[in-house]
């Protein structure tokens, strides 16, 4: 486990003792990322290592713009 996932992680723990949640949403996921100092500052790329969950299905991580046939766009 890097530092960085270290410090993630005893965040969250920080969070959920502090507000009683033993399961903090996303969104509170989200709140407490930001209050470590993390913001959006470059455009969505695809997450290493997705994988379909079958053979058939399409990947779960949102394509951009450029991977979008002129026809859908």
């Amino acid at each position: 486990m890097s530092d960085e996932q270290f410090e993630f992680l005893m965040a969250i723990e920080e969070y959920k003792k502090a507000n009683a949640k033993l399961f903090p949403t996303w969104t509170e996921v989200l709140e407490v990322m930001k209050a470590m100092g993390y913001r959006k500052v470059a455009a969505p790329q695809p997450l290493a290592g997705a994988r379909c969950r079958e053979e058939n299905d399409t990947p779960t991580v949102a394509s951009s713009p450029e991977s979008v046939p002129a026809s859908t766009a």
